[in-house]
């Protein structure tokens, strides 16, 4: 960590002296309004169960400025339920921590809270640095690639419960066109909590190859050592991703994604892999199809995995249509299939649209 600010630091001396040479007085600060708004209807049946719901999945809101040609900084608001309850500790009567995946949500819903907050450094065309409520880098090459975000959510985001921002700092390099590499230091809890009292931290690198055009691989872990006597294990992601994309045509991608001591308890593993696929019919319409499949390890002494409620496939299929810049409609099947035979399918017609500016 001491080494890695040294170097922060060297960076933002080089960087200023840089800039002290090549500001102008051409050069005028200037901002712009950050706004994206996600919504959901959609019926859904599970067993003998049918409803129907509307929702906003996702509302932002914030705005960026550049103060000069290095500087700039970005602050967004999420509209969502910001309390939330989870790190609950079950044990059982030796005393031995079991694996849960429980969590709790509370508070009003689309309640704002501050979701990026982030100061923007680039020294260089090759290099970029950001800090503060930060962006994580470990599915957003996925997430671009897939392109339906207001559809569903990444695996990683969907299954595993990872949250695509935190507090820390993050450095991008880009010695070659073809390849880019990044780093980060960061709390592990996500934007809605500080440090923990443990000061655990996790630390992340990611490679992406873009050998020919149209085609791009991508290599990303992470490594969260814990000092929490309850849950004492080092909770780390291993993902791949590789995705080709003939243009106007057709897009596919592939990623599967390894979670080992899943929240930091020793033995719970979860992994997957996940494959999704674009036909583009015109540059405002196009037909696409996901499938997700999640699964959990067994447990020494165990007879079932033990996630093995959460196990099982979700297949997506549908239309994607842009009436007007900016503007994103769909109608999608979501499917959702348990591995687990006494538990129900999920059916779901889901009509998402999404505007942003």
């Amino acid at each position: 960590m001491r080494q890695f600010t040294r170097l922060l630091f060297f960076f933002v001396i080089i960087g200023y002296q840089s800039q002290a040479q090549t500001d102008t007085s051409a050069f005028k600060p200037q901002g712009k309004v950050i706004v994206h708004v996600i919504n959901r209807s959609l019926f859904e049946s599970e067993g003998t169960e049918n409803k129907i719901g509307m929702y906003i999945n996702r509302a932002h809101i914030g705005y960026s400025y550049q103060f000069a040609p290095k500087w700039s900084a970005t602050a967004i608001m999420d509209v969502g339920r910001p309390t939330v309850f989870g790190n609950l500790n079950v044990t059982d009567a030796d005393g031995q921590v079991l694996p849960n995946s429980f969590s709790y949500k509370e508070g009003s819903y689309y309640t704002m809270g501050l979701k990026f907050s982030y100061l923007e450094y680039n020294p260089t065309s090759q290099l970029k640095l950001q800090a503060g409520g930060i962006l994580q880098n470990h599915y957003a090459t996925q997430e671009k690639f897939w392109g339906y975000r207001y559809v569903m959510e990444m695996f990683q985001d969907r299954s595993l419960g990872m949250s695509s921002s935190d507090l820390g700092i993050i450095a991008y390099y880009s010695p070659l066109q073809w390849l880019s590499v990044d780093a980060a230091i960061t709390n592990g809890e996500g934007f809605r909590f500080n440090q923990d009292k443990y000061g655990d931290v996790k630390y992340a690198a990611g490679i992406s190859v873009k050998p020919v055009k149209g085609w791009i691989t991508r290599l990303y872990c992470d490594y969260s050592p814990s000092t929490n006597p309850a849950k004492g294990a080092t909770q780390q992601l291993f993902s791949v991703f590789t995705g080709y994309r003939w243009p106007e045509v057709f897009r596919i991608g592939a990623e599967y994604n390894y979670h080992q001591n899943h929240n930091n308890l020793k033995g719970n593993d979860l992994y997957g892999f996940s494959g999704y696929a674009t036909y583009e019919m015109s540059d405002r319409f196009e037909i696409f199809g996901r499938y997700d499949h999640l699964q959990s390890n067994t447990l020494s002494g165990a007879t079932d995995a033990w996630n093995l409620s959460g196990d099982g496939k979700t297949i997506v299929a549908g239309v994607h249509f842009i009436p007007v810049t900016n503007i994103s409609l769909s109608l999608t099947y979501q499917g959702w299939k348990p591995d687990k035979i006494a538990s129900d399918n999920k059916d779901a017609v889901v009509l998402s649209f999404e505007f942003k500016m």
